[in-house]
């Protein structure tokens, strides 16, 4: 049983889906080039992570890229107008509560791949925001109430 307190979701409140959705925003190591910065990312440190996670009881872990393609894109999209992050990756991840956020970030073989961060990312740049997650479209479809 997960004490109230480490419950995911807002009380009284509906359409939350009840988990505690992480998400840290990274800045790549100064002068890596961005298939570097993937390779290591996707096939070294996200490999040694999952097992981790998933003893944790982790529901979903992605990574997603903001590299030099992907600004020129949305940029070229926007016509110059896109007010973008100065991060490079987002990881996310997705745990049923708290108390499985605290344990993965408390492990001590989690903590050991924080020594990995200097051979891909800028630490001190790192920045996170935690909560719960409102769902609107999941599958295409529209979830949730739909009296306005």
């Amino acid at each position: 049983m997960v004490p109230r307190a480490f419950e995911a979701g807002y009380p009284n409140t509906t359409g939350f889906r009840k988990v505690v959705k992480v998400t840290i925003l990274i800045k790549k190591k100064e002068g890596m080039a961005d298939e570097d910065f993937i390779e290591h990312y996707n096939n070294v440190h996200a490999q040694q992570a999952v097992p981790i996670l998933q003893r944790h009881g982790a529901i979903t872990y992605s990574l997603t890229y903001h590299l030099a393609r992907d600004k020129k894109v949305i940029q070229d999209i926007m016509r110059n107008s896109a007010k973008l992050l100065d991060y490079d990756a987002i990881c996310t991840f997705v745990f049923p509560d708290y108390l499985a956020l605290a344990k993965f970030l408390y492990d001590k073989e989690g903590a050991a791949l924080n020594g990995d961060h200097e051979n891909f990312m800028d630490d001190s740049q790192m920045r996170m925001m935690v909560g719960d997650e409102y769902l609107l479209i999941e599958n295409g479809e529209k979830v949730g109430r739909d009296e306005l």
